[in-house]
């Protein structure tokens, strides 16, 4: 018989405890592998793992624990509330879950693992002491205070530990077998300390037999069970761990050998522990040959010193570098090798990763495109023109050593808007505004300014820039080229000085060839001022004098003397020399100032003049003049070409109309008209189909309507010739 005062003594059965202790290492190291698992991968597959994993752990935890219940020998029957018994495996599922998930963050401070070990220890506290409380026997359990929180604080002690151990060897790289056992045997170790110093403070005393509703006993092949079944599912989740590592260490062997690159990895002092095939089939090295520092030896001797890679790798900062590498056929070609450190939480390098990627197009099209910029700078620089560039923000970016030479700066100076310095102040928005309003639309330019040589003194440049083009069709900005044409601008002013000079030498000679008609012309009101001046000379005489006579007469005078006044201005305005006077111009009014002076002409040559002058016509800008010397020169070809003509009717039609282009202007005459052969000569200077012609007339013509902005042609095809021209309106001039 029991005493029902005395406390049940116990005893244990060291084979069942081993066996609960290597439960335990067990399922420490399925932890340790399970949390890289999970830490692995990502998404739907991390749940599964997640799932997975905390069902194997917590169920090798609980079976630990069981198995060190079992091992425990009282002197009365036991048996087990196998509901109490599940409950107890659910608590330990739960806590393992909480274990893997902190384990395979990302990041885990010391605030986070000290909460995770709050939450691992009571599920692993409350898995013992709800397995405890399972227990169904004629006793009484009774728990030691002090025993019960030393086993929870071992219990918080120990799964901060495991935590970190767990964090700390997550990276399936960062572990080797030997380590993660040691590791297990220690975290095993210590959760059997906790468990047995919370068996320990359980004490039983004798008591009336208890309830033993859905309690059963565990015969000796259920506690070999236990130990069997626990030991299975571990190592059924250690071995799928394994395959899937082994997988997906071989998806990424195939990823990594099928990449367009030599891919490596290297440990922290920089010997090689991993060559991707691609590396291997590169070199023709063996993976033997080539892990260590093997690798080194297919560098070229100029980039194989040795000191200089380690102390890159030393150095523990990323880095790349081009060297050549040796083909397996003893050929080099030119890489690009990049490398990258993987720490640790210390900041300490763990591993080296790098790529090496063949450059050798890229390093031969850099030395083309060298040398052809070489050649181009030599052909701008040997080029006897201004050559300038600039980019696709409007600033430039070249200038060439003809373009430096001419304005005395430094290229430094030039780029940008620096050249802008050198423009003539005068010039320069006209300048800017032409260069932006062509960049803008993508166009050709042409403009012309000054620019300050070295000397001090302003040149005029001629600058033609055209927009370039990439290979793809993007605009690149513009290229353009200058060239001084001071010369050619003071050579055009002394040829236009020569044309103005040898125009009123032209309006001297048709001065001379109409002195007849001019003196009649003047002759007229001359002879009616002298006929009434006599008249009135007569009248006052005579003692019948009527005052309203006498005024007829010198009122009549005076517009004689006018008339007379008239036209010698108009020959002093024809034969005066100056500069050209353009003003705003009534075209109708300058051709009936000329039809006024050619008329005494007309009638001695027998040639009627008739006019169809439009009304309304706009006004235009011109020298009335140079206006009057066109349309006179005209005329009296039309005059002289109608002297052999046949023709009976001899005729001179003045045409005036508006027109897109301004005011038109026609001169058609009845003679023989223009051969065909001739149309195209008829403007040059000197041609001439008159015997005593200098060939001038119809060429300071044309050059004085083309300085208007106006066009002078003749019209084929028509009866007799025809002359027509066009001048702008003072509108289109605003413009």
């Amino acid at each position: 018989m029991i005493s029902a005062i005395a406390v049940l003594t116990g005893s244990y059965d060291y084979d069942e405890v081993a066996r609960s202790v290597l439960i335990a290492i067990v399922a420490s190291y399925a932890a340790l592998d399970l949390t890289g698992r999970v830490t692995a991968v990502k998404g739907g597959i991390r749940l599964a793992w997640l799932i997975a994993g905390a069902i194997a752990m917590g169920f090798g935890i609980w079976a630990m624990h069981f198995k060190g219940m079992l091992a425990f020998r009282l002197p009365v029957p036991v048996e087990y509330h196998w509901p109490t018994v599940l409950a107890s495996l659910l608590v330990a599922i739960l806590a393992s879950a909480v274990a893997l998930y902190l384990a395979s963050r990302q990041k885990m401070g010391l605030v986070a693992a000290f909460t995770g070990s709050i939450f691992i220890s009571a599920g692993i506290a409350g898995m013992h002491y709800i397995g405890m409380a399972a227990m169904r026997l004629p006793a009484i359990t009774r728990y030691s205070p002090l025993l019960v929180t030393f086993s929870i604080l071992l219990a918080m002690l120990f799964s901060l530990v495991a935590l970190l151990f767990a964090f700390d060897l997550r990276e399936e790289t960062r572990w080797s077998v030997p380590r993660r056992l040691a590791s297990a045997t220690f975290m095993g170790v210590a959760v059997s300390a906790m468990h047995y110093t919370g068996m320990s403070a359980a004490s039983f005393i004798p008591a009336s037999p208890p309830d033993l509703s859905h309690a059963v006993s565990i015969p000796p092949i259920g506690n070999s069970g236990v130990v069997i079944a626990a030991l299975i599912v571990l190592l059924a989740a250690v071995t799928t761990s394994s395959v899937d590592r082994r997988r997906s260490e071989d998806q990424l062997r195939l990823v990594l050998d099928a990449l367009p690159a030599l891919v490596w990895s290297k440990s922290p002092d920089g010997s090689a522990d991993f060559l991707n095939q691609r590396f291997l089939e590169y070199t023709g090295l063996s993976v033997e040959e080539g892990l260590g520092w093997g690798w080194m030896k297919e560098f070229h001797p100029e980039d194989r010193a040795e000191e200089e890679w380690r102390a890159a790798f030393a150095a523990g900062e990323p880095f790349e570098r081009e060297a050549q590498l040796r083909r397996a056929d003893g050929a080099y070609r030119w890489f690009l090798l990049r490398a990258v450190p993987l720490r640790d939480e210390l900041g300490n390098v763990v591993e080296w990763y790098g790529t090496s990627i063949d450059i050798e197009e890229r390093k031969r099209t850099e030395a083309e495109l060298r040398e052809s910029e070489a050649r181009f700078r030599l052909v701008a620089d040997s080029a006897p023109v201004m050559i300038w560039m600039s980019g696709t923000d409007t600033l430039c970016t070249y200038f060439n050593k003809p373009w430096l030479d001419f304005t005395g700066r430094s290229l430094d100076r030039e780029l940008g808007n620096g050249w802008a310095e050198g423009v003539d102040p005068e010039d320069f928005q006209r300048c800017l505004h032409t260069y932006t309003q062509a960049f803008d639309r993508r166009e050709t330019f042409r403009m012309e300014y000054r620019l300050r040589r070295h000397d001090g003194e302003f040149r005029w440049v001629h600058d033609i820039g055209v927009p370039r083009f990439d290979l793809d069709g993007s605009f690149a900005g513009y290229i353009g080229s200058c060239i001084d044409v001071s010369e050619q601008k003071r050579a055009e002013e002394q040829l236009r000085q020569a044309q103005e000079d040898l125009a009123r030498v032209t309006r001297l000679v048709t001065m001379g060839e109409l002195a007849a008609a001019i003196a009649h012309e003047v002759n007229q009101p001359l002879t009616a001022i002298v006929t009434n001046g006599q008249f009135c000379l007569r009248r006052l005489d005579a003692a019948t004098s009527s005052p309203d006579e006498l005024r007829a007469a010198i009122t009549q005078i005076v517009n004689d003397g006018t008339r007379a006044s008239s036209v010698i201005a108009r020959i002093r305005d024809l034969l005066k020399k100056g500069a050209p006077n353009r003003t705003e111009l009534d075209v109708n009014q300058v051709i009936q100032d000329v039809t006024i002076l050619l008329r005494n002409q007309l009638t001695r040559s027998r040639v009627s003049l008739r006019t169809e002058l439009a009304s309304d016509l706009p006004r235009v800008t011109a020298d009335s003049v140079q206006l009057q010397q066109v349309l006179i020169n005209l005329i009296m070809n039309a005059i002289e070409a109608m002297g052999t003509s046949t023709n009976g009717r001899r005729e001179v039609l003045i045409r005036s109309a508006k027109d897109p282009d301004g005011v038109l202007v026609q001169v058609q005459d009845s003679g023989p008209g223009i051969e065909p052969e001739l149309e195209n000569r008829i403007f040059e200077p000197f041609f001439t189909t008159k015997a005593k012609g200098i060939g001038m007339g119809l060429s300071i013509s044309h050059s004085i309507i083309e300085s208007h902005g106006g066009r002078l042609w003749t019209v084929p095809g028509s009866a007799g010739a025809l002359f027509e021209f066009t001048l702008p309106t003072v509108e289109a001039g605003v413009s």
